[in-house]
């Protein structure tokens, strides 16, 4: 079942992805896909972060209709599994520092997949100069660390064992 549930949320965080930004133009500064790769990455199981992302990543390459697969497969990938280490070895269960996550990997991301495409002399939309691209990096990283409030609170619904499994460790931590 959880399986089924992990497959299912990358299918709409892909679709909605599709869909939003033509018909609300906010969301073209949302990354629905690498939201739900950052949350699926904090269950801490490196395996599921970069599984995840590979698949988010792939499946955004596909939707934005790229020339090149792969600079968003690596990317998300690579945050998938940066973030799902840094879960099993630091405590981010409170709702501050991910939101500090989400920006982190937001900016992380916006770098990735723009250098990526400078390296693959691939065109960049929006980006022509420096100021494009600190306009482009901000945007991105306000519009996805405000969806995150809202996505996460749906997660959470979506993945109650999750927060079990939070309590869980944040008992162990504490109490030994």
């Amino acid at each position: 079942m959880q399986t089924f549930k992990i497959a299912l949320t990358l299918i709409l965080a892909l679709i909605f992805q599709m869909l939003l930004p033509k018909h609300f133009r906010i969301f073209q500064f949302v990354d629905l896909p690498l939201l739900v790769t950052i949350y699926l990455s904090l269950m801490r199981s490196p395996l599921l972060g970069m599984g995840a992302g590979a698949v988010s990543g792939i499946g955004s390459d596909i939707i934005s209709g790229s020339l090149v697969l792969g600079v968003n497969g690596f990317s998300k990938t690579l945050i998938g599994y940066v973030v799902s280490k840094a879960s099993v070895n630091f405590p981010l269960e409170n709702p501050l520092t991910r939101l500090g996550i989400v920006a982190l990997a937001s900016v992380c991301n916006t770098i990735f997949v723009i250098g990526l495409n400078l390296m693959l002399d691939q065109p960049i939309q929006n980006v022509g100069d420096w100021g494009d691209f600190l306009k482009a990096l901000g945007l991105q990283t306000i519009g996805d660390s405000l969806a995150s409030v809202v996505l996460f609170m749906i997660l959470n619904k979506v993945f109650p064992e999750t927060g079990e499994a939070k309590r869980m460790a944040i008992k162990k931590r504490h109490y030994g």
